[in-house]
């Protein structure tokens, strides 16, 4: 986030607030009385969200203006909300412009769309990976604010350039390469920020996806693949990414393994101080989700309006799958049920594993029952703790199951989940040991959930639901049981 000052800030926030645009292109100013719009693109996740990206930030504008503007001269963009303090947007070159009449579009990037420029390293072998950015750099008449931890480098691949190294440097830094907004290079991780955004500044809220959690980091280094954790595609964080070894993907995992966060699209107010890489909370007037600002585009046309991407993966080829399962879901009046068994055997350690998943859309406000049920095979742990997490928040309540050396013991978990918002929601169970190990048989357990109010008050409509098990471990069974004995069997686990 660009740093400005508090009363900056609170300006932007306020509804029918003024603002001004400044633009120096090759020397000439061009303020309000002569800027007919302009488009700011801040990006560092083209597609999805990853590390070791090294997009270039683009610049256009449209102004009255009959004179020249030089290829590749400097534009610089500027915007406030009192004529007195201006946020910068950036340091860009121009790279296209035409001029009809007397009007001039100019398009220009920052300067990382010129970096795909052949390096060779001069130096000696091993070298440390900041010693290595700052040469780069150097070698561009680059400036560098962040040249991140000094990781051991013994070789540069062939027909790398400056644009490809610099990524491979952030990437080991869990990071992002970004020119900042005076023309720097640094790195952008994905920490999160201060900054709440409020429902009251949006015009439009798509929340794409359900929530994300990094649970697993794979790279391809080119001469074989580095994995990290373990997760299913849609919590895998990928990269190319020749300088990684097994040491630094693991350091990686573990400062990712509690990192999540949501996807969205919001078109919102204008606010340039917010930067992509940022990490912000976004406040829906019920709940907080933690977003990461994949891209925002800027517009200014007299005001100033933004659109803002959190970009987390989606992993196309379930839904076909998951068609044919919403097929088979029992729909009644207010209720959806599904159940899961575990297909093969699940092992538990001091380390939290998740053995349920769900998530789901709801149409309207709802509450959902959970049952976990299962055959517990103690081997040599004393006892067994149970924990439960509804839309990214941990239940306060645990269970914990003591283990009297039978050698199996039976477990029931239960929780209500009341006042579930209208949208993605996520409910997962996680059991660990103290010390020692224990394990559930293949088939040993059933997780349910019984969703009330998914489909709305009225539950006449076959409106597609997103309700599946995000572990690959499990499979999912179509439910046997009818509507009349599932109520039956229900109402007997709940006396």
């Amino acid at each position: 986030m660009v740093e400005v000052s508090d009363n900056f800030k609170n300006l932007s926030y306020k509804n029918g607030r003024q603002v001004w645009c400044r633009i120096v292109a090759d020397g000439v100013e061009f303020l309000d009385d002569r800027i007919i719009d302009m488009d700011f693109d801040d990006v560092v996740h083209p597609d999805w969200f990853t590390v070791g990206t090294t997009c270039a930030n683009r610049l256009h504008f449209t102004a009255v203006y009959d004179g020249e503007i030089s290829a590749g001269s400097e534009v610089r963009a500027y915007i406030s909300f009192d004529g007195e303090e201006w946020c910068p947007l950036g340091v860009f070159y121009t790279a296209r412009r035409y001029i009809r009449g007397d009007y001039i579009s100019v398009t220009a990037y920052d300067r990382m769309y010129s970096l795909d420029v052949d390096y060779r390293y001069d130096g000696t072998f091993p070298v440390t990976s900041d010693d290595l950015m700052r040469a780069v750099c150097a070698s561009v008449g680059l400036e560098c604010v962040d040249a991140g931890t000094a990781y051991k480098i013994n070789a540069i691949p062939e027909g790398s350039t400056v644009r490809d190294i610099i990524g491979y440097i952030a990437g080991i830094n869990r990071a992002c390469a970004k020119i900042d907004r005076l023309g720097r290079l640094d790195m952008k991780k994905h920490h999160n920020i201060s900054f709440v955004l409020m429902q009251t500044n949006c015009w439009e809220i798509q929340r794409n996806m359900g929530r994300s959690v990094i649970t697993c980091i794979r790279a391809n280094t080119g001469d074989g693949e580095i994995t990290a954790g373990s997760g299913a595609e849609i919590s895998t964080l990928e990269m190319y990414n020749p300088f990684m070894t097994q040491a630094i993907a693991d350091n990686m995992y573990s400062l990712y393994k509690p990192f999540g966060f949501y996807g969205a699209e919001i078109e919102m107010q204008g606010m340039p101080f917010l930067e992509s890489g940022d990490a912000v909370t976004f406040f829906d007037g019920k709940q907080l989700y933690q977003i990461v600002i994949s891209e925002i585009e800027y517009n200014y046309n007299g005001g100033l309006s933004a659109v803002l991407y959190s970009k987390n993966k989606v992993n196309d080829e379930e839904y076909g799958d998951l068609e044919k399962l919403l097929e088979q879901l029992i729909h009644t009046k207010n209720a959806v049920y599904y159940k899961y068994v575990n297909e093969k055997q699940i092992s538990l350690k001091s380390e939290p594993k998740i053995i349920a998943d769900f998530e789901f859309e709801t149409q309207e406000d709802c509450f959902a029952q959970l049952d976990v049920v299962f055959t517990l095979a103690q081997g040599t742990a004393d006892y067994m703790v149970a924990a439960i997490n509804v839309n990214g928040t941990d239940i306060p309540r645990r269970n914990i199951q003591s283990l009297n050396g039978t050698g199996y013991e039976m477990v029931h978990i239960y929780h209500l989940a009341e006042k579930l918002p209208a949208g993605k929601n996520r409910i997962y169970v996680t059991a660990q040991t103290k010390t020692g190990d224990a394990y559930i048989s293949a088939g040993d357990m059933l997780a349910t959930l019984v969703g009330h109010g998914i489909y709305g008050n009225s539950g006449s409509q076959r409106d597609k639901v997103s309700l599946y098990e995000k572990a690959e471990r499990f499979k999912a069974y179509t439910p046997t049981l009818s509507t009349k004995e599932f109520t039956e069997e229900f109402n007997k686990e709940v006396t």
